[in-house]
């Protein structure tokens, strides 16, 4: 955990800047000289930290391979100046490994789906629904009949 202090501390604090904005999201990449299909992969987390004012800062890392990169990523937000009591919005993909990494940075910080991954989910349901049979009403006594 990285949250430091507690409540009472955090009242203590200045007023917080505007809330900070993070984008993350993870991908897969490969070595082009693999020898197997599960050799050679490696996870990449990559983001970009906006301040609502200010210079926005990008990071990256490979999951793996990083000892502590929840705290290189809170580091890079308290250096953005992210108080304890300052909002922040982490805008993801809610895959597992980039979930985990967001928790327990900011007690005031909101996990958000983005809008990409979103309609991706969005798509795959309207698809499954027109798949499915066509629902008529037969006879206005309410019984359902499905075309053959």
């Amino acid at each position: 955990m990285c949250i430091e202090g507690c409540e009472r501390d955090w009242e203590e604090l200045p007023r917080p800047a505007l809330p900070l904005t993070v984008g993350i999201d993870g991908g897969y990449v490969h070595a082009c000289e693999q020898t197997t299909r599960h050799e050679g992969w490696l996870e990449v987390i990559v983001g970009k930290s906006s301040p609502a004012e200010g210079v926005a800062k990008c990071f990256g890392f490979v999951q793996g391979d990083d000892q502590k990169p929840k705290r290189r990523l809170f580091e890079l937000l308290t250096s953005q100046g992210m108080q304890m009591n300052q909002q922040v919005t982490f805008l993801s993909d809610g895959g597992e490994t980039v979930r985990e990494l967001q928790l327990y940075l900011n007690p005031n910080a909101e996990h958000l789906l983005d809008w990409f991954h979103l309609t991706m989910r969005l798509t795959v349901l309207q698809q499954t629904a027109k798949g499915l049979p066509q629902r008529i009403d037969a006879g206005g006594w309410g019984g359902v009949v499905y075309p053959a």
